[in-house]
């Protein structure tokens, strides 16, 4: 071919070639079957060793660090295969050996085997160090990526050149030649960067909940604000970097705007209204709101929704972001977390008022969700047709508990107003009957 760089068919045809080769053949398939057989007998070792000691091979997969006697109970059962499986492909190199074969994808399988085993390795021992879910996280979305990149490149490399396979243009897109490594660096690119950016979101929200001291409301909008920043950022720069032309994103992006101008207005309202919730702070994560007459909490703040959870049954609402710029909303922890409560009572007309009132702050103050400072209070509010009333007001830091706290305080208040002969009157009407004589 020279200097002229092969085409797709090209490529499929010589990859083709390689592989209607008998000693590849022989090699591919033999590597399989060591594979296989390897697993099969890890798992038989597996579950033997887990009915022979099933103490030492019994652990559970939790949110926490793994202990020392889990860690080793996790290590062999990660590394069972790999081991198995090396033993096994050594034997087999060493029979081609023997035999005089070719043993080259062999080898090949042997060193991919040994990354297999180190990474399996690695793994568990983050185990031993971090939290379970953060690992995990890592593992599937960023670990395992890397790792299956790595062996594919690594078996396309077999019978390919990177360097021209690379270059092979697929097809023009606005007069630019789309080759192989713009279509992955873009897919590659973008994933990575997103997936690293997540991560990182995720482990420092994690380490925000850990410190109480810090306000996990104002660290989760300011996350979530960097996060999209660094996607934009990345975007950017990854088409930066595949060279595609300027001028051609400008001439769609304007005739895109007038489609979106026309037929995505709510969307891009609550765009811009996201924005302006995460950078004014009004609103975050853990806030405890009122809309529409329905109590929730904030549960995540989106560009284009919110998420709540609403207190009443648990379930969750998304909330376009527009709702909260053209309705009423009331806020409960906007400035504090302090929750007002209050409980009306009358008593009849022979009771003593100072006697109730200091009754009702001391049922108030030995319930230990009512706060101290501000510290209860109680009051005689008017005299009425039955009974004087009184309100017994007193705080809360939990607007969740708000109706637990008043129903048990309403049951104490009975309670004590009976053991100490105060009474609930009933209403009460005087009815005077005349008799009047007949004419």
């Amino acid at each position: 071919m020279g200097e002229r760089l092969p085409s797709p068919q090209e490529i499929m045809g010589r990859q083709l070639l390689f592989f209607e080769r008998s000693d590849v053949q022989n090699q591919f398939f033999t590597i399989a079957s060591c594979v296989i057989i390897g697993w099969l007998i890890s798992r038989k070792v597996w579950s033997y060793l887990r009915i022979k000691f099933p103490q030492a091979t019994d652990f559970n997969w939790t949110d926490k660090r793994l202990p020392l006697k889990q860690y080793l109970a996790a290590l062999l059962s990660n590394l069972d295969f790999p081991i198995i499986s090396l033993g096994l492909l050594n034997l087999i190199q060493t029979f081609f050996v023997i035999q005089d074969w070719k043993e080259g994808l062999v080898l090949v399988a042997i060193r991919l085997m040994w990354v297999y085993f180190v990474y399996q390795f690695c793994l568990v021992s983050l185990y031993a160090v971090f939290p379970l879910n953060i690992v995990r996280q890592f593992h599937r979305r960023l670990f395992a990526p890397l790792l299956i990149l790595f062996i594919l490149g690594t078996i396309i490399s077999l019978y390919n050149d990177f360097s021209q396979l690379a270059q092979v243009s697929l097809f023009n897109l606005f007069n630019t030649p789309i080759s192989l490594k713009i279509i992955f660096t873009l897919i590659a690119g973008l994933y990575f960067w997103v997936v690293i950016i997540t991560l990182m979101e995720n482990s420092l929200l994690d380490f925000v909940r850990s410190k109480p001291q810090l306000d996990l409301g104002s660290a989760s909008a300011s996350l979530l604000l960097a996060r999209y920043f660094l996607i934009t950022l990345g975007i950017v720069l990854i088409l930066g970097y595949i060279g595609v032309n300027g001028t051609a994103i400008a001439a769609v992006t304007g005739g895109l705007s007038v489609g979106i101008g026309f037929g995505l207005q709510q969307v891009v309202s609550n765009f811009v209204s996201g924005i302006l919730l995460l950078f004014e702070g009004v609103l975050k994560p853990g806030d405890i709101i009122s809309v529409g007459g329905q109590t929730s909490e904030v549960k995540s703040l989106g560009i284009r929704a919110t998420t709540v959870r609403m207190l009443g049954d648990n379930s969750e609402k998304i909330i376009p972001n527009q709702t909260f710029f053209t309705t009423d909303v009331t806020t409960y922890t906007g400035s504090d977390r302090l929750v007002y409560c209050s409980v009306t009572i009358g008593v009849g007309y022979d009771s003593k008022s100072q006697e109730v009132m200091d009754l009702l702050l001391q049922i108030a103050k030995n319930h230990p969700k009512v706060l101290t400072e501000p510290s209860p209070s109680a009051f005689l509010i008017d005299f009425g047709d039955s009974s004087i009333n009184f309100e017994l007001k007193f705080w809360l830091n939990d607007i969740n508990t708000r109706k637990r706290v008043i129903s048990d305080i309403s049951c104490e208040i009975l309670t004590q107003f009976t053991q100490h002969n105060i009474e609930i009157p009933f209403p009460q009407r005087d009815i005077n009957i005349r008799n009047i004589s007949g004419t």
